[in-house]
């Protein structure tokens, strides 16, 4: 029972009254004087009420408190906090910066004494506009005049995207405004900033716009960019317009002045703010920006640190992985600034243009730069921050371009020279290599010939754990990648390239992607006569032409964007820039292009084991969930090809697995294809086999989560099949510390053969582990390669045609393709078994898979030397005339011959024919033939004799097809089989 009597309680009700009165009498009219008027025109008139109540029971004004005020639905929060700490407001800022922000109002008394700041979250279920209250609102703009009838539509369109509460809270000249520069300014990626002195006011107007903008952290980086310039934010606003839930136009205002005065375009300040805002959209926070609080960086020069810091981790990692760990590194150099700025210096004399405008002799002053930061780091007692220095310097001295310099960029690109890789062996030493630094994420392009091509893959994590464990790989996996790829390229022009993006936790895939694109596109377009790159500092020297093709991640809007952005840019090939269009393109998913090749080189594997897929059944097990491209595409051709002789025993991926000893049901596996779901989507009534099952991995919450995600991790290990198709899963799945899980108790292998449908799926070492086994193992170099070999026929159609022209011919084009696709890995696969025969069966598959591809490189690399120092004239050299247009689709020839000499760049032309020649030569004669007579004889004698003998013998053996004798088709046979070898060597004065 209370110790107060009820009079003793009704004196201390009487006091809090009284003084609530008092503290009310006081503040209200404090309130309404010192809030801006906009407040009370967006608040309605319960939340004045609310934050006044707030405000007289928390003790903001006096006692310097905080309180934040939260609907039910945790959707929305309201701060009242004192407005001096500045460090508070940014530190609520950083806290809120986690959340998708959808709008936002920040606003600070006239007498400075107080913030209100609301913020809305982005909700599961958002509220969306009023559309009766949104034909109100357009009927208002247009009777005011600040929107025109004929934009009726669009402006309907426009609020509909927008948050509920700007609807709510229409203000018709403002909604105007931003209406204005969404259809004006910002249809592309492009960052709109401007500034307009409000003279009544005595204040400015900054407003920074942007289409697709981050779901996070960006009102965060304005607001700490403005207050580092020394302006005072008055009142600011950030809205965020959506399209099914989708970021697609976001727009911040600030009011704000300058030692209390407006701020105008003429001020020194405003000059950097312009410079840096624009980059808020690309770059995310991070612990170095220490260095532009208290060294007065900008945010470009954090960002070019924050980019040497993610490059020298790639490296360094691997010396040390404790020691250089990200956080290590990051503070070594924040121990070290000094030795930091010394080091960021030497960047800029190598790069910053203003240098080589004021005296060609910008590099001496880079070397004696170079030799002063060395010095320093030299002194450092920390063998951590002298190392990562180290590092840093050797990023900056072996980069060729870069895009840093430029005005306005989406991100960070850097080309450096191979010589950087000095540690790799030269014959794995790539041609060439990019790093990027974009929102969120970081990656390397690296490829292996000059003309290059390889997909793009996006490597998203959830984690910073994750993320952290990632990054520690990102070069190897990308270099790998590619090597593995200029191995699968043997059949075309391109050499071997890969991209790996890696994505932060809570980054977008799409501005990744785009970030990456565009900052190559600046750095691979340095011609004088292009709009790109007017004042690049080059030490590269040449143009360079890459192309790009989709892997994980890749959707087909990113592709669209990709060639029309290059387009724009003025890449001189755009149609080529990245295959896998879906108008003017071989989607490989629709056609299933690397399936196909896969499922040819297991047709030859299983007749090589003694089953003929067609007429007899066998089974199988993959990787990879039917919305996969390569393990969708397996189920469907496996079906259309073999029927129910294929038994697919098991299928798992990211989402979870399934096993049937029986088969899987077809018609149901087919059904998951065709509508894009997850393994675990597979209905289990239609499971017959005895211990058949369907596991789920997708729910983290789950009480058997972790032993599904067991199961399924384990199912291609455990399962016994004739054939195992690893069509998706991570690199290095399979490796030399769990290989033998790949065998039974017995000690057997669980599958007979594997055909490798997903890049290096498998290491290199557990390869030769299992092929000791006795498992046939063919490399993805071979048995995928039919993907980039129908990306490379793409880009040679763009390089001929135009959209409208390709897609007058698309029907007839795939056809042709797919029918050379089907060639290409049969020759390969026939050659490879032939090979093994010939050894005994003792020759391993992978052996001669790599043996046939690097020869194959060496000798189309060398004719390639050849025909550039020679410059033949193609259109009227019979041999090599033909050798071009028979590799090219029949019914491109027959459509746009002539273009095939004119509108294709000559070195294209030279690496086609030479990768043709070789690869030609080789599938018909064997590994090592061909290789031994160019060692005596110019490669390029050796082809020409070759087809020249080609075309001797083509017509004897039509004269014996003339005869139906025994003896005369035994004749034939045998002058196929030898017929070419002799007559060449004969040519040469060999034999």
């Amino acid at each position: 029972m209370s110790a107060l009597s009820e009079s003793e309680r009704r004196l201390v009700i009487d006091e809090l009254g009284r003084q609530l009165d008092s503290h009310a009498d006081r503040l209200a009219p404090w309130f309404f004087d010192n809030l801006p008027e906009y407040y009370f025109r967006t608040h309605t008139l319960e939340e004045q009420v609310e934050h006044l109540r707030s405000l007289i029971s928390g003790q903001v004004t006096r006692e310097g408190r905080t309180v934040a005020i939260r609907n039910p639905e945790q959707t929305k929060v309201t701060y009242l906090a004192p407005g001096e700490d500045i460090d508070g407001f940014l530190g609520r800022l950083k806290d809120i910066a986690r959340s998708h922000v959808i709008s936002a109002a920040m606003y600070e008394s006239f007498d400075s004494s107080l913030r209100l700041d609301d913020f809305t979250i982005e909700d599961a279920n958002p509220a969306l506009p009023n559309d009766e209250k949104i034909q109100h609102d357009t009927a208002e703009a247009i009777e005011e005049g600040v929107v025109r009838q004929a934009d009726k539509d669009e402006f309907i369109a426009f609020l509909r995207r927008a948050p509920a509460q700007y609807v709510e809270k229409f203000d018709p000249i403002r909604a105007a405004r931003h209406f204005d520069i969404e259809r004006t300014q910002c249809r592309c990626e492009d960052v709109h900033v401007t500034l307009t002195p409000i003279e009544n006011e005595k204040e400015s107007r900054i407003i920074c716009a942007m289409a697709n903008p981050p779901r996070t952290g960006l009102l965060g980086r304005a607001v700490r960019l403005l207050v580092r310039a020394g302006l005072h934010i008055h009142r600011g606003y950030l809205d965020i317009f959506r399209e099914d839930g989708v970021p697609v136009f976001g727009v911040l205002s600030f009011y704000v002045t300058l030692n209390g005065q407006p701020l105008y375009e003429a001020d020194h300040v405003w000059r950097s703010i312009k410079d840096q805002l624009p980059l808020i959209k690309w770059l995310a926070p991070h612990d170095l920006q220490w260095f532009a609080d208290h060294r007065r960086w900008n945010i470009k020069k954090v960002a070019l640190l924050q980019a040497a810091c993610e490059f020298a981790h790639q490296f360094l990692i691997k010396t040390n992985l404790y020691a250089f760990t990200s956080d290590n590194i990051v503070r070594s150099l924040l121990a070290h600034p000094d030795e930091t700025d010394l080091v960021i210096q030497y960047f800029y004399s190598r790069f910053d243009p203003k240098v080589f405008k004021i005296t060609p002799l910008g590099t001496d002053r880079s070397r004696e730069i170079y030799d002063k930061a060395k010095a320093a780091t030299d002194c450092i007692d920390d063998d951590v921050a002298r190392e990562v220095l180290y590092q840093i310097l050797h990023f900056f001295k072996f980069t060729l371009r870069t895009n840093y310099f430029l005005p306005s960029r989406y991100g960070l690109s850097f080309r450096l020279s191979s010589d950087y890789l000095a540690d790799i062996p030269e014959k794995d030493r790539p041609y060439g290599f990019f790093f990027f630094h974009g929102p969120l994420s970081q990656g390397f392009h690296v490829r292996y010939r000059e003309t290059s091509r390889g997909g793009v893959r996006i490597v998203p994590t959830r984690t910073q754990e994750q993320f952290e464990v990632e990054s520690n790989r990102v070069f190897t996996e990308v270099t790998n990648l590619a090597r593995a790829q200029q191995y699968k390229n043997k059949d075309i022009p391109e050499g071997g390239a890969k991209a790996v993006i890696l994505l932060g936790p809570g980054g977008e895939c799409g501005l990744a992607f785009k970030s990456m694109v565009d900052s190559l596109l600046d750095i691979i377009l340095p011609d004088e006569d292009s709009p790109a790159l007017p004042d690049l500092v080059d030490y590269l020297g040449q143009q360079e032409l890459i192309y790009l093709g989709p892997d994980e991640n890749i959707d087909p809007e990113h592709i669209v964007w990709a060639v029309e952005r290059a387009k724009m840019r003025g890449y001189p090939y755009p149609q080529a820039f990245m295959s896998s269009k879906p108008k003017a393109g071989i989607n490989h998913k629709q056609y299933g292009v690397t399936s196909l090749g896969v499922v040819v080189f297991a047709e030859e594997i299983l007749r090589h084991l003694g089953i003929d897929p067609r007429s007899m059944p066998f089974t199988v097990k993959l990787t990879g969930g039917p919305a996969g491209d390569v393990a969708g595409n397996a189920v469907r051709i496996l079906h259309n090809e073999y029927g129910e002789n294929a038994v697919i025993v098991s299928m798992s991926d990211g989402h979870g697995a399934a096993f049937d000893p029986q088969g899987l049901d077809h018609n149901e596996l087919l059904r998951l294809v065709s509508e894009e779901k997850s393994i675990d989507s597979f209905n289990p009534a239609l499971l017959s086999g005895k211990e058949a099952f369907v596991v789920s991995t997708a729910d983290p919450n789950a009480p058997n989560h972790r032993e599904n995600v067991r199961i399924r991790n384990m199912l291609h290990n455990t399962v016994k099949a004739d054939l195992f198709i690893p069509a998706g899963g991570r690199p290095d799945t399979i490796n030399t510390r769990n290989w033998r899980n790949f065998l039974d108790a017995e000690g057997l292998p669980t599958a007979r053969a594997i055909v490798e449908g997903a890049n290096i799926f498998i290491t290199a070492e557990a390869r030769a582990f299992l092929q000791e086994e006795g498992v046939l193992i063919v490399h993805g170099a071979s048995a995928n390669k039919t993907g980039v070999i129908c990306s490379s026929y793409e880009i040679l159609g763009g390089l001929v045609m135009t959209e409208d022209e390709f897609l007058a011919i698309k029907d007839c084009y795939v056809t042709d393709v797919l029918d050379i696709l089907r060639l290409r890995a049969s020759n390969e696969a026939k050659l490879m078994l032939r090979e093994r025969k010939a050894a005994g069966g003792n020759k391993p598959l992978t052996e001669i898979s790599l043996a046939l591809a690097r020869e194959m490189n060496r000798l189309a690399d060398s004719l390639l030397n050849t025909l550039v120092e020679n410059t033949p004239d193609i259109a009227n050299d019979p041999i090599l005339s033909r050798l071009y247009t028979t590799y090219c689709p029949t019914c491109l020839v027959e459509a746009h011959k002539d273009r095939l000499f004119t509108h294709v760049p000559q070195r294209y032309i030279y690496a086609l024919i030479a990768a043709h020649a070789a690869s030609t030569i080789v599938y018909a004669e064997g590994v090592g033939w061909f290789d031994a007579l160019s060692k005596l004889r110019d490669p390029f004698q050796v082809i020409r004799a070759y087809f020249e003998e080609k075309d001797k013998l083509n017509v004897l053996t039509h004269h014996l097809s003339c005869s139906d004798t025994k003896e005369a088709a035994e004749a034939r046979r045998i002058l196929e089989r030898s017929g070419r070898k002799l007559l060449t060597m004969e040519s040469l004065d060999l034999a």
